[in-house]
C-alpha cells in the first residue's frame, strides 16, 4: 500500500505541466468557498544550521562510517515550510486552497506553474473530487482537491512532492527539511537515526525504493544502503489513492 501510496502522489508534478494551459480558463469561482484557511503568513528568517545533507569524504571507498549527523551546510532551511505528515509547516492538509497558496507564496515568491482548477476526468487523471489543482514551485508541487480524508467539500491542500531535482540541477526550493533536519539529499543512515520508525522498502521495477515515515509522510531513495540518500518527499494523499 505504501509503495502504490508514494508512487500515486509523484503523478502530481506530471499532471500539473500537462493541465497548465487551464490555467487562464480559472474564474472568480476560486474563491466562492467562504472558509478561511488555518494558515497565515510567516516571515522568513535565514539562519545557516546544520542540515541533511549526505556526508562526504575523501575516501573512494563505498564503506560509511557510524556517524548519525549530517553534514554542515550553509543552505539555511526554509522556515514556516517544514516537511511533516500534516502539512509543510503552517500551510495544514485540508486548510482552504487560496490561503494555502497565498502562505506559500509568502516565503517562496509567486508560483512557477498553476494549472487553476480543472474536472480530473477532463485531463485523464485519476483523482478524487470534482474539480482539481496543480500549483508548482519548480520542485515543489502541491495539489488541491474538493475531496479527500482531510476534507469533503472544501477546495483544500490535499498533497505536496518535493523534489527530485530535474536532469541532476539544484533543487529549488532547496532547504526545505524535516523539524529535525531530514531533507532531500541526506542519508539513509541519518533518516533511519532521525526516525527509528522509519520502513525501508527496496521497491520494484515501477516504483524504486522507497520509505515510509508515517500515515501522510513517505517519499523515495536511491537505494537502500546507509550511503544512499533521500530523493523526494511525499505528503498527504494524492491522485491514484
Amino acid at each position: 500500500m505504501t509503495s502504490r501510496r508514494v508512487l500515486a502522489c509523484l503523478t502530481l508534478g506530471a499532471l500539473a505541466f500537462t493541465v497548465g494551459a487551464c490555467s487562464d480558463e480559472q474564474s472568480s469561482a476560486d474563491s466562492t468557498s467562504s472558509t478561511t484557511s488555518s494558515v497565515s503568513p510567516t516571515t522568513t528568517e535565514a539562519a545557516t544550521t546544520t542540515t541533511a545533507a549526505p556526508t562526504t569524504s575523501s575516501s573512494t571507498s563505498t564503506s560509511t562510517s557510524s556517524t548519525t549527523a549530517p553534514t554542515t551546510s550553509t543552505i539555511a532551511p526554509v522556515k514556516g515550510l517544514e516537511i511533516s505528515g500534516d502539512g509543510l509547516g503552517g500551510a495544514l492538509f485540508g486548510a482552504e486552497a487560496d490561503g494555502v497558496v497565498e502562505y506559500v507564496a509568502s516565503i517562496l515568491g509567486d508560483a512557477t506553474n498553476d494549472s487553476g482548477w480543472v474536472d480530473p476526468l477532463a485531463i485523464g487523471a485519476a483523482c478524487t473530487g470534482t474539480t482539481v489543482r496543480f500549483v508548482e514551485w519548480n520542485d515543489l508541487q502541491l495539489f488541491f482537491t474538493d475531496q479527500s480524508p482531510m476534507a469533503d467539500g472544501l477546495r483544500h491542500f490535499a498533497a505536496y512532492n518535493y523534489g527530485p531535482a530535474v536532469d541532476g540541477a539544484v533543487l529549488r526550493p532547496n532547504g526545505l527539511v524535516t523539524d529535525n533536519g531530514v531533507g532531500v539529499g541526506a542519508t539513509v543512515e541519518f533518516l533511519r537515526a532521525s526516525f527509528p520508525q522509519v520502513q525501508i522498502s527496496p521497491g520494484d521495477d515501477i516504483g524504486g525504493p522507497s520509505f515510509f515515515i508515517s500515515e501522510g509522510l513517505s517519499g523515495f531513495l536511491s537505494g537502500t544502503s546507509n550511503a544512499d540518500v533521500i530523493i523526494s518527499f511525499v505528503g498527504g494523499y494524492g491522485c491514484g489513492e
